[in-house]
């Protein structure tokens, strides 16, 4: 790869979120493709992991 890939932006209201890490990755999942709404699970299930490896 030549440079970097923006995907856009996450934008995250700290008054509105109880966990700043899994708003953060539920707002890249989201860029990367993810739809928690029309999947069966996979995104919040991935999303869990991801958590988890970071915390």
């Amino acid at each position: 790869m030549t440079g970097a890939l923006e995907l856009g932006d996450v934008a995250i209201n700290p008054e509105h979120t109880e966990n700043m890490v899994e708003a953060v990755v539920h707002g890249v999942l989201h860029l990367c493709g993810y739809d928690h709404e029309v999947d069966d699970g996979e995104m919040l299930e991935l999303q869990d992991e991801i958590v988890d490896g970071l915390e």
